[in-house]
């Protein structure tokens, strides 16, 4: 199927398509790197939502009052070939959103090497902004007014799912489950924080990936990511340490397991499901 065939049915929404010669930024061992991938489709996703909204600033708000913020709720991606490619391939990417309310946006985000799907991605956000200046774990969801004006989120729109919605497990192992562990992982802010001082949303999945060397070594490089869905619930505060709870399936011939990230005190972050191929 051909990378216009695979869009066709989206319809006319806001979009932005973007080509790519990889190079050694957008590159892992084992192809296209997943942490770069999820930084620029982030980009591309506040791009469309600023585009719709009129505005080009990172955060946007009524003057005076705490800037408003996108912040992930849920990313999906799928039919990842992401070990198909190489230095100097040609990644052509085109997003679009599919869905744009007062609470919340979804985009897709499709990327092919010479017409061959790499990624097929949606990415879920809402609107949030803090409570107290300064403090993460204040974070609340509201909604936009006017292109831009602020107002508390009516608990009847926070559960409103995803187009692609996936059932999380929860904190209990599955039968088909086993445990491997926890790692401590400590994010720092040259690295792991973004602009507006929140944790970003790709560094959740690259603590996720750091556990998964822990706990599989070597052997996770024989792999490349086909399908990675995460749900995120809450920020943390600089200095903060998180904890990666591993979770593998009992299939030896795949790398597949569930990771859930908390606090130190128990506050659930964020839930990531990862399962692997071995690389052709």
């Amino acid at each position: 199927m051909s990378l216009h065939m695979r869009i066709e049915g989206v319809g006319q929404p806001l979009k932005d398509d973007g080509r790519h010669v990889l190079g050694m930024p957008h590159l892992c061992p084992s192809g296209l790197s997943e942490n770069w991938l999820w930084k620029e489709l982030g980009h591309r996703h506040w791009g469309l939502i600023a585009k719709a909204f009129g505005r080009a600033e990172a955060g946007f708000g009524p003057a005076g009052e705490p800037p408003v913020y996108a912040a992930f709720r849920r990313i999906s991606l799928q039919g990842g070939d992401l070990g198909g490619v190489r230095e100097n391939d040609v990644l052509d990417v085109r997003s679009m959103v599919t869905y744009l309310s007062k609470t919340r946006v979804i985009s897709r985000h499709v990327a092919a090497c010479r017409d061959r799907l790499v990624a097929d991605v949606e990415m879920t956000s809402v609107f949030v902004r803090r409570q107290a200046e300064g403090v993460n774990r204040s974070i609340a969801r509201i909604r936009i007014e006017d292109r831009g004006h602020a107002m508390p989120a009516s608990a009847a729109l926070l559960g409103q799912p995803s187009i692609t919605e996936h059932i999380f497990s929860g904190a209990v192992a599955a039968p088909d489950e086993r445990e491997l562990g926890t790692l401590v992982v400590e994010p720092c802010p040259h690295l792991d924080f973004n602009g507006a001082g929140l944790l970003y949303f790709s560094s959740f999945v690259a603590a996720v990936d750091r556990a998964e060397w822990r706990f599989l070594g070597k052997r996770s490089c024989n792999y490349a990511t086909g399908v990675r869905r995460a749900l995120f619930h809450a920020n943390v505060e600089m200095g903060d340490r998180l904890l990666v709870r591993m979770l593998a399936s009992n299939d030896e011939a795949s790398c597949c397991h569930r990771a859930l990230l908390s606090t130190e005190d128990g506050n659930l972050l964020a839930e990531v499901v990862t399962r692997r191929a071995m690389l052709k």
